[in-house]
């Protein structure tokens, strides 16, 4: 069985007025829609991945406060469809202390797609941690979008290297 991974892709990613706004990610919006509504004709499980923050959480010496827990930000984008499986995290990995790596193994899943932002924080942790766990992984580049073009590319690369296969 196969799962799609959809990474944060919530309000203050990808919104003008959230507070980590990505402005590449416009460009990856309706690609992300169509890989989800593919996935979902496919019988593949999609599961959306959601940064979920504490007040005063630790993430916050690093980065500006943004995906408090039931906020708005912290809120997956409109235009997604339903997924089958919602996975909180406080962490970049989305295999850190979540249910995520329960919820593969129940359901007998062999190879993850793995898409959305950032390319090169949460998407690549989680990508190559996928891998670490013995998963076929792959990244749809045209479905991710960095913090910047140059960490972006070196996201990709660096999760080729560390066997993603990157299409």
């Amino acid at each position: 069985m196969r799962a799609l991974l959809v990474v944060d892709m919530q309000n203050d990613f990808c919104r003008e007025e959230g507070a980590l706004f990505l402005e590449r990610s416009r460009n990856i919006v309706n690609s992300v829609v169509k890989a989800v509504k593919e996935a979902k004709k496919m019988g593949d499980a999609v599961i959306y991945t959601q940064d979920w923050h504490i007040k005063n959480d630790s993430e916050f010496k690093l980065w500006p406060e943004h995906c408090i827990e039931g906020s708005w930000g912290a809120e997956v984008i409109d235009e997604l469809p339903e997924p089958d499986y919602y996975v909180k995290k406080r962490r970049y990995s989305a295999f850190l202390m979540t249910d995520l790596l329960l919820i593969l193994k129940e359901l007998e899943i062999k190879r993850i797609t793995v898409v959305g932002v950032a390319t090169d924080v949460c998407v690549m942790h989680t990508a190559v941690d996928a891998v670490q766990y013995g998963y076929k992984v792959s990244v749809l580049k045209n479905c991710t979008a960095g913090t910047s073009e140059e960490r972006e590319k070196f996201a990709l690369k660096h999760m080729e290297i560390l066997g993603c296969n990157v299409v």
